[in-house]
């Protein structure tokens, strides 16, 4: 396995320079951790500055936008090269101006009041936005031509990275964040820091990016290839659209099915096993490894196996391990002389590192998908549609707090948590029936599956414009399966 590993990274140097891997494994690392950065502008607004939480969720409304929007950074960047380039460019100066947000929101003396801070915060959005976007770009480019999978190695290594990320960032986070025998439970000072240290990515990512090597942007700017850009999105758009909500659907219901009891599970943990906040975040380290550990499963055994057979199995899977949940309540963990905590880290990890195995098949598909000259805008849509599938953990959070209700679970009585438990294993099993929703195909040649081919002579004329009247992008016409996706089409 680890001469493998070796052998990977050897392969991936040898095609993309050490510069790429690095880069792509760096910012998900980062990624890994920018969600403490949105806790700490949360408890530095609301304990530093004593304002009101609906102030702050305001800010973080709008600061969720960069990241809905994605796309429009993605249409951009592919469409208005700067000095010919389409993706460094952008890179530098995003975190050129990522790294002087942090450091703003680091020192007190910088972002002394709600405004300056907000600014801050919202500027940060951007940049993990834009750097999101512009890497997945960069790593899809690189990875088009080479017959030995690298797109998929690439984008492994980079989820791979952010497991490896949450699980350190996870305890950095609270050692810093938290303070007990602070009144608040909030240490700001550290909270502080924390953007601080953060602030060593953007400036990391701004120094790797000039040894990042891409090729010469072919695109020439202007409203005729704008029109062409977006012409071949559609296309490529209405071939996979049936392929993606297919998969969006199961999701959404495979998440309603395995509803939510974290409420009374938290209640259990803390009241009932004593477990302190600094125990549980080991807990989520081994989680975050989990997530890591699914990642590099998926890639090393997986990618090119059948969608339904990769989720029929995982969510039998995931409803065996909830058995986890119900052996605790009994405590027949105990019984047999296992500890509370390792039992409680044991099945954090089977359980994240499966949902993460069923994640990654969409991830390397939507890179797979990507058509040449747009794969920033491309991807970025992809994963906006992906994130539909949060409906099924919202439906799933109603779902339980009915179940919840129904089995009179509350902070005083958990009698009924047992039977719920029982009660979403067997839900979540018999979404099993429902894998006939999942195409039949693979991550690593989703274009087996159906396409719509135009038929009105409009359409068609329309296509042939987009697809051949531009002789400087010539390229658009090799090179990808999903090109040979939008040749069936045209």
């Amino acid at each position: 396995m680890i001469s493998g590993a070796i052998d990977w990274f050897r392969r991936n140097n040898e095609l993309h320079g050490w510069a790429m891997v690095v880069l792509a494994g760096y910012t998900y690392l980062a990624q890994g951790g920018g969600g403490y950065t949105d806790l700490s502008f949360q408890w530095i607004s609301i304990y530093g500055f004593k304002l009101k939480r609906s102030d702050v969720q305001s800010v973080k409304a709008i600061g969720g936008l960069p990241f809905t929007l994605k796309f429009v950074i993605g249409l951009i960047s592919d469409n208005l090269p700067i000095i010919g380039y389409n993706v460094k460019p952008y890179m530098l100066l995003m975190a050129g101006i990522g790294f002087v947000a942090l450091t703003m929101m680091g020192i007190p003396a910088l972002t002394g009041n709600f405004t300056t801070l907000s600014a801050a915060y919202l500027v940060i959005q951007l940049y993990g936005s834009s750097i999101d976007c512009l890497t997945d770009s960069l790593v899809i480019k690189k990875g088009r031509n080479d017959e030995l999978d690298s797109t998929s190695a690439l984008q492994s290594i980079s989820w791979f990275m952010f497991g490896i990320g949450g699980s350190v960032f996870s305890l950095l986070a609270t050692y810093l964040l938290v303070d007990l025998n602070a009144e608040s439970g909030i240490n700001l000072p550290g909270a502080r820091f924390y953007n601080l240290l953060m602030a060593i990515f953007p400036f990391g990512i701004f120094a790797l990016s000039f040894f990042v090597k891409e090729e010469k942007s072919k695109i020439r700017p202007g409203f005729k290839v704008l029109g062409q850009q977006l012409i071949r999105l559609v296309i490529a758009f209405s071939s996979h659209i049936f392929l993606v909500l297919r998969l969006v659907a199961w999701f959404i219901l495979a998440g309603a099915a395995r509803f939510s009891l974290t409420i009374p599970s938290v209640m259990f943990n803390f009241t009932y096993l004593n477990i302190s906040p600094y125990i549980q975040t080991w807990i989520d380290f081994g989680s975050y490894l989990a997530l890591s550990g699914g990642v590099f499963v998926y890639y090393r055994f997986f990618r090119h196996t059948s969608f339904r057979y990769i989720y029929g199995a995982s969510q039998i899977l995931l409803g065996i391990f909830g058995l986890l949940d119900y052996a605790l309540v009994q405590r027949w963990n105990i019984a047999i002389g296992i500890p509370d905590v390792p039992f409680l880290f044991v099945s954090g990890v089977l359980v994240d590192g499966i949902e993460r195995l069923q994640t990654m098949p969409f991830l390397i598909m939507a890179g797979q998908l990507c058509p040449p000259n747009i794969e920033a805008t491309y991807f970025s849509v992809l994963m906006s549609l992906m994130s539909l599938s949060n409906y099924g953990f919202t439906i799933g959070q109603w779902i339980g707090v009915k179940v919840q209700k129904a089995h009179g679970i509350t902070y005083d009585n958990l009698d009924g948590y047992g039977p719920a438990i029982l009660l979403r294993v067997a839900t979540t099993c018999a979404c099993v029936l429902l894998i006939w929703l999942i195409p039949d195909t693979n991550a690593m040649n989703p274009t087996n599956a159906e396409f719509i081919k135009p038929t009105h002579p409009t359409l068609k004329a329309i296509f042939k414009w987009a697809d051949l009247d531009s002789a400087d992008e010539a390229d658009v016409k090799g090179g990808s399966k999903a090109v040979e996706a939008v040749k069936q089409i045209a």
